[in-house]
């Protein structure tokens, strides 16, 4: 998350990979996968839409499925 100059906040999922054995990182960034700005006060609030929060919760899990299957988010395999 990022708050941005605009009152806004930016939440960015990017496709990373675990540098290390140990599931808690260090982690790299592979890609960026998506990112969509809110209004800061409806983030705080958790006031978002339900069709807001439907997208993100689509795309969300859409990533995970394609990860569990080996897509990358530019079409090739992992």
């Amino acid at each position: 998350m990022q708050e941005l100059p605009s009152g806004e906040v930016r939440l960015t999922i990017d496709d990373v990979a675990n540098q290390s054995s140990c599931a808690s990182g260090p982690w790299e960034r592979r890609a960026l996968f998506t990112r969509r700005d809110f209004q800061a006060k409806a983030i705080a609030e958790l006031q978002l839409s339900e069709h807001e929060l439907a997208e993100f919760g689509f795309n969300v899990l859409a990533r995970l499925v394609a990860n569990r299957s080996g897509v990358t988010s530019r079409g090739g395999a992992v």
